[in-house]
């Protein structure tokens, strides 16, 4: 019996520990959000794509180079960042 509650309580507790985890923005969502971000930009591009295979991420932010092409036939690279706990997105240049 005290073997079982054990293995009870360390199994409840992972459970709990992993909850926060399972709530932050995923990687896949993370560049949904990268590229209607992108595409909402002023001026409007005529595509955005997202690089995923060079996608990375952390605990607390994903980052996904984003490659746009203009208007005007211009293409750029951007920085697309992810706040994993407000799904909030920050585009930069690519340096």
């Amino acid at each position: 019996m005290k073997t079982a509650s054990v293995i009870a309580a360390l199994v409840a507790g992972v459970m709990l520990s992993a909850a926060p985890a399972l709530a932050k923005t995923s990687v896949s969502k993370s560049t949904k959000i990268c590229e209607e971000a992108a595409k909402a930009a002023t001026p409007a591009p005529k595509s955005v794509r997202s690089e995923d295979s060079k996608a990375t991420q952390n605990d607390t932010t994903v980052t996904v180079p984003l490659r746009v092409k203009n208007a005007d036939d211009t293409s750029a690279q951007l920085i697309c960042t992810v706040d994993r706990e407000t799904a909030k997105a920050t585009l930069a240049p690519a340096t």
